[in-house]
């Protein structure tokens, strides 16, 4: 049997939005199992099912047991750099100890080195999984297949038992709500722009970045906890949150924040960062969560640190070349 034949007593198809259902409650499992809290919703993945430029037939697999779902692969693909993957398989518990989550890694491998065929001989040409940093199965997977743990991302926490500090905005800064029709395209420009340096996959292409946090069923999108920074009627920096997640209930999320590398050092990350925390406050909200690449060079968590957040959990990122 060839290495990427499927395991026997299961089968494989692709994955639709109808599946949406039984892919979250899959995810959710896992992530109860691992970490004790669930993840994702239906709706954020019939969002990532339906996103603008996803290829179903070779970024998504989905493996039943006699009908029942009980594995998912799914995988991104840099829109800067095709040659740069990002998967991640998921097994539910009761299926687990048949060798499916290797099974399905080998087969996003599989996948990856044939686009890296079809692409220029030239550049980087890399695939990366993740995991949270307590699952050393996880971990001795990841190295026993070939890969290098290169990365850790923190998630952080603040709890609003007390207002938190007053906003200021820096002279000639003015910070407001994000409104849809003015701002989407220069707010989705600024952010960005801003994730210029950031490590690893490049920022959403705008009809991704709309579907997936304004637009989509899942997106949570509430305008109420988005705000741009302008400087005179130039968006320089904005913040975009969410009132809850099915990975924080009792949480507000901020979903991205970025300011532009001209405009920074000069307070505005941490003034949009305030307005939201108020804005959360103000509707009796309890706490608000966020993730941050450790090594993030523009002193993210600095930042948030000093506005009293503190590490809840962190995940890896492991990578492993394909030239």
């Amino acid at each position: 049997m060839s290495p990427l034949d499927v395991p026997d007593g299961f089968s494989t198809r692709l994955a639709s939005p109808a599946d949406a259902d039984d892919l979250a409650d899959l995810i959710n499992q896992v992530n109860v199992a691992e970490v004790g809290f669930p993840w994702t919703s239906a709706d954020e993945i019939r969002d990532e099912l339906t996103t603008p430029g996803r290829d179903p037939e070779n970024d998504m697999l989905l493996v039943a047991d006699d009908g029942t779902t009980v594995g998912y692969l799914t995988m991104s693909v840099d829109p800067e750099s095709p040659t740069e993957r990002h998967h991640l398989a998921f097994v539910r518990p009761s299926a687990w100890g048949h060798g499916l989550n290797t099974w399905l890694l080998q087969v996003g491998e599989a996948r990856a080195r044939a686009a890296v065929r079809k692409a220029p001989a030239s550049g980087a040409a890399s695939l990366r999984v993740s995991s949270w940093s307590t699952n050393q199965a996880a971990g001795r997977l990841f190295e026993g297949l070939g890969y290098a743990r290169v990365r850790t991302f923190h998630e952080m926490r603040i709890e609003l038992v007390d207002p938190p500090a007053a906003p200021v905005a820096p002279d000639g800064i003015v910070i407001r709500p994000f409104i849809r029709d003015r701002d989407a395209r220069p707010a989705h420009a600024t952010l960005a722009e801003a994730f210029e340096d950031h490590w690893g996959q490049a920022f959403d292409p705008f009809d991704q970045w709309i579907h997936r946090f304004v637009d989509g069923e899942g997106s949570g999108f509430d305008p109420g906890l988005w705000f741009v920074a302008l400087d005179r009627e130039e968006i320089v920096g904005a913040i975009c949150c969410r009132e809850r997640t099915p990975r924080s209930p009792d949480a507000a999320s901020v979903d991205v924040l970025g300011v532009r590398r001209p405009w920074r050092g000069r307070g505005i990350g941490r003034a949009l960062l305030l307005t939201a925390f108020d804005a959360v406050h103000a509707r009796g909200g309890e706490a608000v969560e966020l993730g941050v690449d450790a090594a993030n060079p523009s002193g993210a968590t600095q930042l948030y640190e000093d506005v009293g957040m503190h590490e809840l959990r962190s995940f890896e990122v492991w990578e492993k070349s394909l030239r």
